[in-house]
């Protein structure tokens, strides 16, 4: 009878554990999604669309060998 008791607490901790852990991700995944910051005024996006074979015959291998990476802002 003693056992029995035991056994029942750790299923019941096990339960308790489940259901605390699967509130928790749902509570995280009905958050409402975070807004992307607004873009600094000295910077700029656009959206291109580009087909990939035209990328892949502009970028031979001569031109990938002279490319320079890009400036990066920095914080002021």
């Amino acid at each position: 009878m003693k056992r029995l008791g035991v056994r029942a607490l750790v299923v019941a901790a096990g339960v308790a554990a489940t259901v605390c852990t699967v509130v928790a991700l749902r509570q995280d995944t009905s958050a409402s999604p975070v807004s992307p910051p607004e873009p600094r005024s000295d910077t700029s996006t656009s959206d291109v669309q580009r087909d990939r074979r035209d990328v892949e015959r502009y970028w031979t291998d001569s031109r990938m060998e002279e490319a320079e990476p890009a400036p990066m802002p920095t914080e002021e």
